[in-house]
């Protein structure tokens, strides 16, 4: 993204270059935490960090997704493919989150996921599932020191403390079957997801992946590297990205930008979800495997009623 931003200019003045919006400090006022908060916040992390540690390593190897009508699975990746997008408004994402203390843009990125996909498996096959079903999904995590939108000729100085080509971490992000209709509050699938990923981000499982990783690669070889990958994907449900773009309308070659999409392919998921923000708006393309998801359109139907739902829900408790 960066280096695609680097070749823009926004549109209401081609000299200045694109802006991203500002992400939250990772620091932490150790004065305001206390002695007894930051105990409890390293033991958490250790915690956190050996059972998400032991899970990572288990999926590589044999424990895998309950079977459902999204799942994928070994060979998947040479199917036939359709592809539909799911509009939302960052200003509704915004909206909801504020009915949640403290959430963010991801968690409620995933409150709609999870609500979406049980939305749309009730309409495949009603009551087909019990309650609390595991659908895990997988995720990158950027682990570079200074994330966001970085000058290129910054990056080309020797002493800039940058370095060229990936260094991101894998993450196991899990979403839980819920029946539609049983569920009254909307904001459910919120909570329970900003529960999940405040516990993720207290771990370090994104260095344990990247350092596994690197040491697969670097002692065994990129065949046994490529086989432990293969092996997680197929072992999960879904792959998801969430991608920060530039705040405003932006050119390239004097040319206005309608909109910014980014897809994968090639992956054993039946199931992948790339959402991008532009301009106060996010479109989240779906990949599918057409055999497998034959209706991708209605699937992003689906996530954008939840969003809606979302929002409807959080101004019932705005207004009281």
């Amino acid at each position: 993204m960066s280096m695609f931003l680097a070749s823009c200019r926004r549109a209401d003045d081609e000299g200045k270059l694109p802006t991203l919006a500002p992400g939250k400090s990772k620091g932490v006022n150790k004065n305001k935490k206390g002695l007894l908060g930051l105990v409890c916040g390293f033991v958490a992390m250790v915690w956190f960090s050996l059972v998400f540690g032991v899970e990572f390593v288990l999926r590589c190897l044999w424990v895998c997704d309950r079977k459902t009508e999204i799942s994928g699975g070994d060979g998947v990746e040479l199917w036939p493919r359709k592809l539909a997008t799911a509009k939302f408004r960052l200003q509704d994402m915004k909206h909801v989150k504020k009915a949640i203390p403290n959430a963010t843009i991801n968690d409620v990125l995933f409150g709609v996921i999870s609500s979406g996909i049980s939305r749309y498996l009730d309409h495949r096959k009603p009551n087909a599932l019990p309650e609390g079903v595991q659908i895990t999904g997988v995720a990158m995590t950027n682990l570079r020191e200074q994330p966001g939108l970085q000058e290129l000729s910054d990056l080309m100085r020797s002493n800039s403390g940058s370095s060229w080509g990936n260094k991101f971490g894998m993450l196991l992000l899990p979403i839980y079957y819920h029946n539609s209709k049983s569920n009254a509050d909307p904001l459910a699938y919120l909570k329970r997801s900003k529960v999940m990923i405040d516990k993720k981000k207290q771990s370090v499982e994104g260095h344990f992946s990247y350092k596994i990783g690197l040491f697969v690669m670097t002692y065994l070889g990129p065949k046994v590297a490529t086989w432990l990958n293969y092996r997680i994907l197929c072992n999960t449900s879904f792959t998801i990205s969430n991608i920060l773009g530039p705040q405003e309308v932006i050119t390239v070659g004097g040319n206005p930008i309608t909109y910014l999409r980014a897809s994968s392919s090639s992956l054993p998921h039946a199931l992948t979800m790339h959402m991008v923000s532009y301009a106060e708006r996010a479109d989240m393309q779906i990949l599918v495997a057409k055999d497998i998801i034959p209706d991708p359109a209605f699937l992003a139907k689906c996530f954008e009623e939840a969003l809606l739902d979302m929002k409807e829900a959080a101004a019932a408790i705005t207004e009281t």
